[in-house]
């Protein structure tokens, strides 16, 4: 998660990102906090949802991995209305058998807009699921070619 091979390859390569990097990162020890910035590709939108957004949306992720917990807190900060739309995420892995984990992703998405609030959040989360889905495709892949358990 924390490599900048698996990052890149899995964000640029995998999902299309026309930007994501790592902007800053610190290591306290217990904690790992970093601030990326990504421009997701956006695809085709509902009229109402282009008119509000455009073609140029991008956000600024700022996470926390508490190596404790091992889980990781999101928060995204959106470059379109951001005093409206509200994203968390907390991931974690649990152990699934032998040589297997799960990532859980559990989150809140929230858009105070009139009209298209509830539309935006259903796209959002769609979204989000194709995502992770790829993102789990992708990480088995990695994992194999690189033999890590």
């Amino acid at each position: 998660m924390f490599e900048e091979d698996y990052n890149h390859r899995l964000y640029r390569e995998r999902l299309k990102f026309h930007t994501w990097r790592e902007i800053r990162r610190e290591d306290t020890g217990d904690e790992i906090q970093r601030v990326i910035e990504a421009v997701p590709p956006i695809g085709d939108l509902p009229g109402p949802l282009k008119s509000l957004i455009g073609d140029n949306v991008s956000y600024q992720e700022r996470g926390v991995f508490n190596r404790k917990t091992k889980q990781y807190h999101v928060e995204v900060i959106p470059s379109v209305l951001p005093d409206k739309v509200s994203v968390r995420i907390d991931m974690t892995t649990v152990p699934d058998g032998p040589d297997r984990c799960r990532r859980i992703a559990k989150g809140t998405i929230t858009a105070k807009i009139f009209g298209v609030g509830g539309m935006l959040e259903k796209r959002m989360i769609a979204d989000l699921e194709k995502s992770y889905a790829k993102s789990a495709e992708f990480t088995n892949l990695y994992v194999t070619e690189k033999g890590l358990r």
